[in-house]
């Protein structure tokens, strides 16, 4: 977990409902250094804040993101920071 220097929240937005394919992605995760229980299925990047992790699903791939900025009109920044196949 330290790769991601994580400070804040953990969004995964698996843009599904396949709830196989959705355990599947968290168990990736947790190989990668995700604890599955602080991974919360959020699909409102609005809640999201500078330090935070956004993840989604792109198949084949879990595309993680980190939010560096979010403007006071509320624009969310985030860059790529790793690409997990599913």
């Amino acid at each position: 977990m330290n790769e991601f220097n994580l400070i804040g929240k953990i969004f995964f937005a698996p843009n599904t409902s396949d709830s196989e394919l959705i355990e599947k992605a968290k168990l990736r995760l947790k190989e990668h250094g995700i604890p599955e229980e602080t991974i919360e299925i959020n699909y409102n990047v609005q809640e999201l804040s500078e330090g935070d992790l956004y993840i989604s699903y792109d198949p084949p791939d879990l595309v993680l993101r980190k939010v560096y900025a979010k403007t006071p009109s509320g624009f969310i920044k985030m860059k790529s920071v790793k690409s997990i196949k599913l």
